[in-house]
């Protein structure tokens, strides 16, 4: 059987019973997904690498209670947000930011190649929100990828991360704040050109 027509109930059954197969399956699937939610809280590789073993690590030992025909990302979403929650309180702060140099990847560009002007644009922007997601404090970064890039509602954000409702929305609307404040250097690049 190759891998992509492993459905999320076959690689759990194929855990369940202990079958090598089944962990591999469990790791080629979402390996790469768990890292990239792990990257986006934590913002650095050493830290976002560990987090990502001890999700597979926890999954291993507690897929014997797993519902079997469940979807397996919400889980996994659950246990990474919290291993990272764990490991920012465990370091006392906020992780450090990272260069330019490694900034986040794009692993699904949109679309095929287009104009390189527009290909540019998005790139410095994708760089530039990177950068201000980096610059926010830990439990503010968490609830904006949870809710912008999982597209989590306020109440599934709660449950995930153990926080008040009221508490979710309080860091939410702080983040917010704290990104809109940030200068714009594109707009004033765009005057310079005469626009």
């Amino acid at each position: 059987m190759r891998s992509d027509t492993y459905t999320d109930e076959q690689i759990i059954r194929l855990c369940q019973q202990g079958r090598q197969e089944g962990f591999s399956q469990l790791l080629q699937t979402y390996q790469d997904r768990v890292y990239r939610r792990a990257y986006s809280f934590l913002r650095n590789r050493e830290d976002a690498l560990d987090a990502t073993q001890d999700v597979f690590l926890r999954v291993l030992n507690a897929v014997g209670h797993f519902r079997a025909g469940e979807p397996i990302w919400p889980w996994l979403r659950k246990i990474t947000t919290n291993t990272c929650l764990n490991k920012m309180r465990a370091a006392g702060g906020r992780p450090p930011t990272v260069p330019l140099e490694e900034a986040r990847d794009n692993p699904h560009p949109r679309g095929g190649r287009g104009d390189p002007q527009r290909e540019a644009e998005l790139a410095w922007d994708r760089r530039r929100l990177a950068e201000a997601l980096a610059q926010l404090p830990p439990l503010q970064r968490m609830v904006v990828v949870l809710r912008h890039e999982e597209q989590l509602t306020y109440d599934e954000i709660a449950r995930v991360t153990r926080l008040p409702l009221g508490t979710v929305k309080t860091h939410l609307f702080r983040a917010r704040q704290r990104l809109r404040r940030r200068p714009h250097p594109r707009v004033r690049h765009d005057r310079h050109q005469g626009r």
